[in-house]
């Protein structure tokens, strides 16, 4: 073979690849051309709407977002529209619109790891923000707004956004093939070529091989820009009056929701069964905290002086009954000052006086101890002459029996005897006459004290008259005050007073009725019941007098307050229980969703089944809601995690 037929034949290798390129893009790329205004209009638009209440207000947050399935790679359309609840007024508590707010937006994860921060959003009239973002990887993301109003009021707020991996574009994938094959048909028609030729050289190969694979590779681009390999669809913006997938005015009442287990865990959906329960609900009024009677005091200072109280005593310090929390030191004035000086005088003579007569008592229990020492040694001495004239006696009786000596020696011992006797008697008669006087004396000595001076106690203690918490201190340390000032005031909160103020009308219900709740914004909305088996607290009292000017009527009831939560003055919500003891089917006020003036609750199916389900709602209770129909004993009805689900599409 010629070297130009060879060539030849290279070059119409090349050319059958550039014209098979040039017959397959156009059917290839006809499956990616940008779509109709028709095809754009399939793309679904979602809908979710959350009710928030924070310390800046409640408000309404109402998200439409397009398409309903997002897709990675897609630009994803958020419209958002943000507006305040404000009851009473003119407005008949409609939500008003939240316009000329500074809203940024950004997108994390899950788990709240930021993805996208300062997202720009494009504000709208009537209080709508629109703002577009295109995810790069599928997972479960939140987008989080959050918004300023313009009388620097602050708020945030999220939706859940699921993102699925976006299709494979199949037909991408079968040009690529179909290149590849030209490519390496192209390649080995030259390699066979130049062997049959007899011409094998890499010098000839080499430059034709590379000529093919950058046709392939410009096939390649060309692919990828007219069929990318993943399909994507354009989302168009949308627009205030966008339809949704359930439009408002055609709400189902029952729709099925499948929701993955790993997605439940995620979004921390909570259960619990339906069940017949009494519910506090009736008469509805407003409350004030008081503290009891005896659990408030003041300390005051029964003299006049200057205070000074110990260093640990602060606001907020708890003291217990009968603890001292200071003192007052008594001032006396130049008046004071000579009154006890003049009595210092007094006293010093006093004791004078004092002095001397203990010297005349110590006196005189000298003598009477001489005396009496004196009588104790002739008692001895008598003793003495009683033992001879015994011994004088026992041997004149030996005489006289034998007849050595005549009987009236005999009566002389005996005589003897009797006389040291009776010596002996009055000596220690005496002696004993000299011990009680002296004794008589010693006490007179040991009773009589000196005179102190009768000073006034400069120093006063002041003492907590309970047990409580101050509350307010009126002095400083060093202060001088005058006898009967407030110092400081103490409160004992620990069980307190709710006053609740009713209508006369309603005294017949309210007497016959042990039973009410209460809930406080302090309490963050969590609602505390009286009078029943899991509640602490009873009634006390109905008032006996009727207020002239709002025509109500005090009732009182007294509830435990561990944690010191209620205070003093403190504003509550009540509702006084009217049900009597009757049971209805019942669900918690958190399980019940409002769109459009339908009440709406999701119940549980087992699995990974949910079923979002209208209900018809009777009495309004403290903390339930009485369900009329829609609804079975037993079921189970999603508690927490329910705005997850509303954000969740039909399957």
């Amino acid at each position: 073979m010629k070297t130009s037929d060879f060539k030849f034949q290279i070059s119409n290798s090349a050319s059958r690849l550039f014209l098979v390129l040039v017959l397959l893009l156009p059917i290839f790329g006809a499956e990616n051309e940008p779509k109709s205004a028709n095809s754009t209009a399939a793309v679904t638009v979602v809908s979710a709407e959350r009710n928030l209440t924070t310390d800046a207000g409640e408000f309404n947050v109402i998200l439409k977002r397009s398409p309903a399935d997002p897709r990675t790679g897609e630009i994803l359309q958020f419209l958002v529209r943000f507006a305040e609840k404000v009851e009473g007024g003119f407005g008949g508590g409609e939500p008003v619109l939240l316009e000329k707010a500074n809203v940024t937006a950004k997108i994390t994860q899950a788990n709240g790891t930021a993805v996208a921060e300062n997202i720009a959003t494009k504000a709208e009239a009537n209080g709508n923000y629109q703002v577009a973002y295109a995810f790069s990887s599928s997972g479960d993301y939140k987008i989080v707004f959050d918004v300023a109003a313009a009388d620097n009021r602050s708020f945030t707020v999220d939706f859940p956004v699921s993102v699925a991996s976006a299709p494979i574009r199949l037909s991408f994938w079968i040009g690529m093939l179909i290149l590849s094959l030209l490519t390496l048909g192209s390649i080995g028609a030259v390699v066979y070529a130049a062997k049959r030729s007899g011409k094998m050289s890499f010098k000839r190969i080499a430059p034709l091989s590379i000529a093919a694979l950058l046709i392939f590779a410009l096939g390649i681009l060309a692919l990828a820009f007219f069929m990318p390999p993943r399909q994507t669809r354009i989302i168009a913006e949308i627009s205030p009056n966008a339809a949704v997938e359930t439009p408002a005015n055609q709400l189902e009442t029952k729709t099925v929701l499948t929701v993955p287990k790993e997605s439940q865990i995620l979004f921390g959906i909570k259960t619990e069964p339906i069940a017949s329960r009494q519910i506090t609900g009736g008469l509805k009024t407003t409350g004030t905290v008081r503290a009891r009677p005896d659990a408030k005091a003041v300390v005051v200072p029964p003299v006049a002086g200057r205070i000074v109280l110990r260093e640990e005593i602060t606001l907020g310090s708890a003291v217990g009954r009968g603890e001292q929390i200071g003192y007052v030191e008594q001032v006396l004035d130049v008046s004071g000052q000579t009154a006890l000086e003049q009595q210092r005088l007094d006293v010093e003579a006093q004791q004078r006086d004092v002095e001397a007569k203990k010297l005349e008592i110590r006196n005189t229990v000298l003598q009477l101890q001489s005396q009496q020492a004196d009588f104790r040694s002739k008692a001895n001495q008598a003793r003495t002459q009683l033992a001879q004239a015994q011994r004088e006696l026992r041997r004149s009786e030996n005489l006289v029996e034998v007849g050595a000596v005549p009987r009236k020696r005999l009566e002389e011992a005996q005589t003897a005897v009797k006389s040291a006797q009776q010596e002996i008697f009055a000596h220690q008669k005496k002696r004993k006459h000299l011990e009680n006087q002296n004794k008589q004396t010693q006490t007179g000595q040991k009773i009589f004290r000196n005179p102190k001076v009768n000073q006034p106690n400069k120093r006063f203690p002041l003492t907590s008259p309970i047990t409580g918490i101050i509350n307010e201190i009126k002095t400083t340390s060093g202060q001088q005050v005058e006898a009967g000032t407030e110092i400081l005031s103490l409160a004992n909160l620990s069980t307190v007073l709710l006053e609740a103020q009713v209508f006369e009308k309603d005294l017949p219900i309210v007497r016959e009725s042990t039973r009410a709740s209460f809930t406080a914004s302090a309490l963050s909305n969590e609602v505390y019941t009286i009078g029943t088996a899991d509640g602490d607290g009873r009634l006390v009292s109905i008032g006996q007098t009727v207020n002239e000017q709002t025509r109500t009527v005090s009732v009182i009831y007294e509830v435990k307050n561990p944690t010191n939560r209620l205070r003093d003055g403190m504003f509550v919500e009540m509702t006084i229980d009217t049900s009597g003891n009757q049971t209805v089917l019942a669900v918690p006020k958190k399980a019940v969703v409002t769109e459009q003036g339908q009440s709406f609750v999701f119940i549980f199916d087992g699995g990974e089944t949910f079923e979002k389900r209208a209900v018809a709602l009777g009495t309004e209770g403290a903390d339930f809601y009485e369900i009329k129909s829609g609804l079975k004993e037993g079921e189970r009805v999603v508690t927490e995690g329910i705005y997850q689900l509303r954000s969740t599409q039909p399957s």
